[in-house]
């Protein structure tokens, strides 16, 4: 780098002395001119002492992405160009989906279809249920009649039957009397065949009944036969059947109902990936960045992890510098520097430095990150770099302010109007054509910077910007 510094210094000074010697030859054949001669001035300051712009990289994307789909399929869209900057989110590529939008939708007659089958699982349980409740009641009732088989007639059943056999016979006693009487009254003329005939029907009515009363008081004397005693123990038997059946329904109509429901939650499952399948046909910009590369273009089939475009994130930029070997110890990670491109400079930041030479140049890459807001910056520019590599500070003037005659450089300062030839020393900084002062100038000085060639010393000048501090 020292080296390289001395060949611009030494350049610029022998361009400086041809200058200067074509200045001294102006003096000896005009002398001084009467009227003020129009220059160009400006104050001297101090400023950052900084290496040149001698390092130039490429600049990249800060981060780099392949983007592809997830599915396999036609690609219906791909317009984005190469180049093109994207928001984050911004729909870039479509698949096909016509395939992806008929699975959501058999996806979703699944589920009606599972939930049709939850509600005739419930309905299939509920009439299970049901039918255990009146194979309950038909148990309780078959057991109330066999109990009553077996125990036989109550005391107060059997005595309420003798009392109607009792009340059965005087009954039929009396219509018996009636109808007797009735009949010598008929034969003497005194009643009618009518009545004749009635109380004779109540007798045998009377007796009709009396018969039954008996009949019925020998059955509760007598207790059950073998055949009801049969009858109402295979109604109780059947009772108990009903029930068994009506439980195996009801451990069949919840299974049913477990099944449906494991069927809708499969059905669930299968929506929400039919949905998803369906919302990967849509490849979407993970940052904001710039597409760096197209791989695919509209109609092509891709498969699933195929590349279709490449995308870089420009928010913030990096570049490479190669530095020599020999000045890397001048660079530290978290250092500061500037970078130009065209006319604009920006403040970079060291964020790595890598650990070995590159095989190619021999320098070490150094990387540098660069904030880039606006965008403006593209990846593929090429920047210039420089950093200070001291933090002192030092007087730097335009080279073209500096004459040479292969003696001493000097320059001329404005004094109160007039041009005063001062001898100067030069250092061994160069700074984007501005040499450095290390003696001969002070800060706040005026000195020419532009037609100083034409000047000699004494000589009256006017400032073009018109005007001294």
């Amino acid at each position: 780098m020292k080296k390289q510094r001395t060949i611009i210094v030494l350049t610029l000074s022998l361009s400086l002395a041809i200058a200067g010697c074509s200045t001294e030859k102006k003096d000896a054949a005009l002398g001084s001119s009467a009227q003020p001669t129009v220059v160009r001035t400006t104050i001297v300051k101090n400023s950052p002492l900084h290496t040149a712009y001698d390092l130039s990289g490429t600049l990249q994307a800060y981060e780099e992405r392949t983007l592809a789909f997830q599915n396999g399929g036609t690609v219906a869209s791909a317009e984005i160009t190469t180049g093109t900057l994207v928001q984050k989110g911004t729909i870039i590529a479509c698949l096909d989906d016509a395939d992806y939008k008929l699975q959501v939708a058999q996806a979703t007659a699944s589920i009606q279809e599972a939930l049709a089958g939850i509600d005739n699982a419930q309905a299939n349980l509920q009439a299970a249920n049901s039918a255990i409740q009146s194979a309950d009641a038909g148990i309780a009732n078959a057991h109330a009649n066999v109990s009553k088989v077996n125990k036989g007639a109550r005391a107060q059943e059997k005595q309420q039957a003798k009392v109607t056999v009792d009340k059965a016979q005087s009954a039929y006693n009396k219509a018996k009397a009636d109808s007797e009487r009735t009949q010598k009254l008929f034969e003497a003329g005194a009643a009618t065949a009518s009545d004749n005939e009635n109380a004779r029907l109540n007798a045998t009515t009377a007796l009709q009944n009396l018969e039954q009363a008996k009949a019925s008081l020998s059955l509760l004397l007598e207790g059950a036969t073998a055949e009801e005693h049969q009858s109402v123990q295979a109604s109780f038997q059947d009772a108990i059947a009903g029930k068994t059946k009506a439980l195996a329904a009801s451990e069949q109509a919840e299974a049913s109902q477990k099944q449906a429901r494991a069927n809708y939650e499969k059905a669930l499952v299968a929506k929400d990936q039919a949905e998803l399948a369906l919302s990967r046909t849509r490849l979407t910009s993970p940052v904001n960045g710039v597409i760096l590369d197209k791989i695919v273009n509209t109609g092509d089939l891709v498969a699933s992890g195929q590349a279709v475009y490449r995308i870089g994130s420009i928010d913030r930029l990096k570049v490479l510098l190669p530095v020599p070997d020999s000045e890397i110890k001048d660079w530290k990670k978290g250092q500061q520097l500037q970078v130009a491109l065209y006319e604009e400079t920006r403040q970079g930041t060291v964020s790595n430095i890598y650990p070995s030479t590159s095989t190619d140049t021999g320098r070490v890459n150094v990387e540098i990150v660069i904030a880039n807001p606006k965008r403006d910056w593209l990846p593929g520019q090429v920047i210039k770099a420089a950093h200070q590599v001291t933090d002192k500070n030092g007087i730097l003037v335009p080279a073209e302010a500096v004459i040479n005659t292969g003696s001493k450089p000097f320059i001329f300062k404005d004094v109160q109007g007039k041009a005063v030839r001062t001898p100067v020393e030069l250092g061994n900084q160069v700074v984007e054509n501005q040499l450095q002062i290390v003696s001969g100038l002070r800060e706040g000085e005026r000195i020419v910077v532009k037609g100083a060639e034409n000047l000699f010393d004494g000589n009256a000048i006017q400032s073009e910007e018109g005007g001294r501090p």
